[in-house]
């Protein structure tokens, strides 16, 4: 580990066990998905349908958002399975951090801590939501930050690193989406389709956006369970 994390991560853990309050309250934010979640996709929502500003332009940013999550995410749990295992700060022996109340030694043991799928997630979105509006996004951002991102710090499950290259790649996949022709192009043509087909659109802006809410947990039950099926019968 290097000498910036190492600071960071002892700076914020000298004030583990001091309150259990405060350490309980990290851990219910840390984990709780209408608090992670549920605030940025009700900010998603609140662009779709802002009647004070083009519904076609919002439309593009929300759609330009969705594909650029999908795309951010695969490419951090891509990256999490091909870089070298990186044990979070709290399975790391060698820092000997105090653990916080409420704070289990081995959540998210044999996972590894480079890049963090949440700043990955979620400065994806906050940036979309920037593109949408400034003082929606600016909000995104610092929620992202603080609520989002630094309790992770605190609770040991991710370095200061794991955050700055998650938050990268979620701004930088979410600016190259909005700027893309290519992708330019497609969300015109999904907008046109919505304005035939307005249920079916919602709908599985709905789904999805629920899906962020969820953090993405019934998805992966479900990958899951059908990966063991394909197993089971020999397709996989």
């Amino acid at each position: 580990m290097n000498d910036f994390d190492n600071a960071i991560i002892l700076f914020f853990n000298q004030y583990a066990q001091i309150s259990t309050i405060f350490d309980k309250f990290i851990v219910i934010l840390s984990s709780n998905h209408l608090l992670k979640g549920g605030v940025i996709t009700a900010l998603m929502w609140w662009v779709l349908f802002n009647v004070q500003k083009d519904s076609r332009k919002n439309k593009f940013f929300i759609i330009s958002t969705i594909f650029g999550t999908v795309i951010s995410v695969c490419l951090a749990r891509s990256l999490a399975l091909l870089l070298p295992m990186r044990h979070r700060p709290i399975h790391e022996e060698s820092l000997n951090l105090v653990l916080p109340y409420d704070m289990e030694s081995n959540l998210m043991d044999g996972w590894n801590s480079m890049p963090s799928d949440h700043a990955t997630l979620f400065f994806t979105l906050s940036m979309g939501l920037y593109f949408a509006s400034k003082k929606i996004g600016i909000f995104a951002f610092l929620y992202t930050s603080v609520f989002i991102c630094l309790p992770r710090i605190y609770l040991g499950l991710h370095y200061p690193t794991d955050i700055i290259v998650g938050a990268i790649i979620g701004i930088g996949i979410s600016f190259l989406v909005v700027k893309n022709s290519y992708f330019i192009v497609l969300n015109k043509r999904i907008i046109q389709l919505s304005l035939f087909h307005s249920s079916a659109f919602f709908t599985i802006i709905f789904i999805f956006t629920y899906q962020i809410a969820d953090m993405f947990d019934s998805s992966r039950e479900l990958i899951k369970v059908a990966l063991l099926f394909f197993k089971s019968i020999g397709l996989y």
